[in-house]
């Protein structure tokens, strides 16, 4: 299906099925395992699976400049910092689980307030326990981690710069 986002980006959507995905943006083609559509639709209908499923895919469509914008604010924590090969492996992991996290959660918040009161009546219909743990999970990786990686950003920070440091004086 054919799709155009808020910002004015134009693509093509398709959830035909349970074991892939496509998203195309101009050349762009993304096929991919809908993993966390399967974790967080298990038990739901099949009309429901690929509504909600096909709504989460356009909440990454649709969040896609928020998610850029978080991901330019984490990759700012990594200027003029030194790390060892083990520093940056771990820096880069945290970045891309904090990055995954909170972008699908804003995809499936898209879902939750797109569909509003028939998301949640689906849910009353056909509970699914994996999806407060899809929440919990998430918030943890992805505000923790984001919280990580730029509060070690602003440990590098020269002090007569930092904002902490002024308040200490005071």
């Amino acid at each position: 299906m054919k799709v155009r986002s808020w910002y004015g980006l134009t693509g093509e959507i398709e959830v035909e099925n349970e074991l892939w995905h496509l998203v195309r943006i101009g050349t762009i083609t993304l096929n991919h395992p809908p993993l966390v559509n399967l974790i967080l639709r298990r038990g739901l209908t099949r009309s429901d699976r690929l509504r909600l499923s096909y709504l989460h895919e356009f909440g990454h469509f649709q969040t896609l400049p928020f998610a850029l914008l978080h991901l330019l604010l984490l990759l700012g924590s990594a200027l003029g910092r030194r790390r060892s090969i083990y520093g940056w492996l771990d820096w880069l992991t945290a970045l891309v689980l904090a990055h995954e996290a909170v972008w699908e959660m804003a995809a499936e918040a898209y879902v939750a307030v797109h569909d509003g009161k028939a998301y949640f009546a689906t849910y009353r219909k056909t509970p699914n326990p994996l999806l407060p743990a899809f929440w919990a999970g998430m918030s943890g990786l992805g505000i923790g981690l984001s919280w990580r990686l730029l509060r070690n950003n602003a440990r590098s920070i020269p002090s007569h710069l930092s904002l902490t440091a002024n308040r200490q004086e005071m």
